[in-house]
């Protein structure tokens, strides 16, 4: 078996058993339940805020280590803080455990980005596109697996909210088993650079005559490391965001990142509340998980061929109706419905945006690291509607959601108005070029 081949179906099955989290369709049913003492007011106050916090403030220091720990390690430490936080939910009652299981949720989110970028610093480039798509593929089957999983033993009384979590903390146990088996990774690509150790080393033997030493290459290696990464992701960054189109299609990808992440994060709040007003007892939140999984990598294959001439601004303005709809309509399957429409687009644009950027870029080593920007600005923002819309006006679930809605709205327009300009500008370059 060829090794890329290998690497690929360890790390997916790695991302699969990552993903298998059936607890999570039902996590506020079950946080709110007869298993702990808490109110819906603090887990909306004091609990989710605390995760969006710490994801936003770990993946920052995550962001900077993975290369420099050459990516095994944080996937490790990925499997392991899933297990730290489904057993700290499984076996603690107080909130300040709760608070304490989001600061370990953040951690687990953060190293996802050890699991997505692995494939640049091990995998042939031109394997990149199949191997990303495996990858990705792998998460989406786990997800799939927990939302039809989950809906299942819950309708059929098999399990009950609490006891889903026993699966998703025995699947991270087994993800944490099979990133063990990941091949180590010689060289980053900012740090630990095969061009940097060499150099590191000739420079030594170079200037002494006395036997080479391993603490004194090490240490001559490590001051090389950070200058060189240093200058070298400055330069990549630089050359990324000085082209209009990144910086355009980078704005659009934080966007659509943040209200999505922020939308899903409270979304069974706002399910929970319309069916306490309309006394439906039956939730449906792992089938909706399900089908938006589907329907999202439906529209992640579609952005693939419908890439030109397909403005955002159209489609940020459809997610924009779907909120509304979802959170004005009394009934929790006009709810359903919204979100899903929402998460079948978002994953559609995120695409789209994410192959616009890709083919700007001429130096296929700065993927990741542009990604990794865009997403820490698309958290940053997420956190910053936390603070305001949350915590700061406290606003009710319904109100938080037509904010989002409004927010969808103003994105849209804001594209649609930079596209106006841009063309015309364009135009106008033209119509005086022809002049002369």
């Amino acid at each position: 078996m060829e090794e890329w081949i290998k690497i690929t179906l360890i790390l997916c099955a790695f991302g699969t058993l990552r993903e298998i989290r059936p607890s999570e369709p039902f996590v506020t049913e079950f946080l709110l339940g007869k298993w702990r003492n808490i109110t819906e007011y603090q887990l909306n106050q004091k609990v989710y805020p605390v995760g969006t916090y710490s994801y936003l403030a770990q993946l920052i220091v995550v962001f900077l280590i993975t290369d420099f720990l050459r990516f095994k390690p944080v996937i490790i430490i990925s499997g392991l803080s899933g297990i730290s936080v489904y057993a700290v939910l499984l076996w603690t009652t107080s909130l300040e455990w709760l608070q304490f299981s989001q600061f370990l949720y953040g951690l687990y989110m953060a190293t996802e980005v050890a699991y997505l970028t692995y494939i640049y610093a091990k995998v042939d480039s031109s394997k990149y596109p199949l191997v990303s798509s495996c990858t990705r593929i792998a998460a989406l089957t786990g997800r799939f697996l927990s939302g039809v999983s989950s809906q299942l033993l819950v309708h059929y009384d098999i399990m009950d909210y609490r006891d889903l979590n026993y699966i998703t903390f025995t699947a991270q146990i087994l993800a944490s088993f099979w990133a063990f088996w990941l091949p180590p990774v010689p060289y980053g690509i900012y740090f630990h650079r095969k061009s940097i150790v060499n150099q590191a080393a000739a420079d030594y033997i170079e200037s002494k005559t006395i036997p080479l030493e391993t603490v004194e290459l090490e240490k001559r290696s490590f001051q090389t490391n950070i200058v060189e990464a240093s200058s070298l992701i400055t330069r990549h960054a630089r050359s990324a965001y000085s082209r209009n189109k990144v910086i355009a299609w980078s704005a659009l990808y934080a966007v659509a990142l943040a209200l999505f992440v922020q939308a899903q994060t409270y979304v069974q709040l706002l399910w929970k509340y319309i069916q306490d007003e309309s006394e439906s007892p039956v939730a449906y939140n792992g089938a909706v998980e399900a089908v938006q999984t589907l329907l999202g990598a439906f529209g992640a294959f579609l952005a693939s061929y419908f890439a030109l001439g397909v403005l955002p601004a159209p489609i940020m303005a459809m997610q924009g109706v779907a909120v509304f709809v979802g959170t004005y309509v009394p009934i929790v399957f006009v709810s359903y419905l919204g979100y899903v429409v929402m998460g079948m687009l978002y994953h559609f644009i995120i695409t789209l945006a994410s192959a616009k950027i890709a083919s700007q870029l001429s130096d296929e080593s700065c993927f990741g690291l542009i990604f990794g920007i865009n997403t820490l600005i698309g958290t940053g923002l997420q956190s910053i509607l936390t603070a305001v819309l949350i915590q700061s006006l406290q606003s009710h679930i319904t109100s938080q959601y037509y904010s989002i809605s409004g927010l969808f709205l103003l994105a849209a327009s804001c594209w649609l108005l930079v596209w106006m300009v841009y063309n015309f500008k364009q135009k106008k370059s033209i119509h005086i070029n022809n002049q002369y």
